[in-house]
């Protein structure tokens, strides 16, 4: 993959991350507004995002050392 190609999908996956996070923060602010059958299900799609987010901010490290050990091994 190509330096830019990285860049992309590194910027994608932070803007992703920002998503999920602010869903989740809407979802939380809203859930006190709701009847209390929509709560649960609100809680359990806010927990999914937070997850869904955990798992983007996992991969996001992973690609963000994957692509410094590629330019360090182009350094060398």
């Amino acid at each position: 993959m190509s330096a830019l190609a990285e860049a992309e999908f590194l910027r994608l996956l932070k803007k992703d991350i920002d998503y999920f996070e602010q869903t989740v923060d809407l979802f939380e602010e809203l859930i006190p507004h709701l009847s209390a059958p929509v709560q649960d299900q609100w809680r359990l799609q806010a927990q999914s995002r937070k997850n869904f987010a955990l798992e983007l901010v996992i991969l996001l490290e992973k690609a963000e050392q994957a692509a410094r050990s590629t330019t360090v091994g182009e350094n060398l």
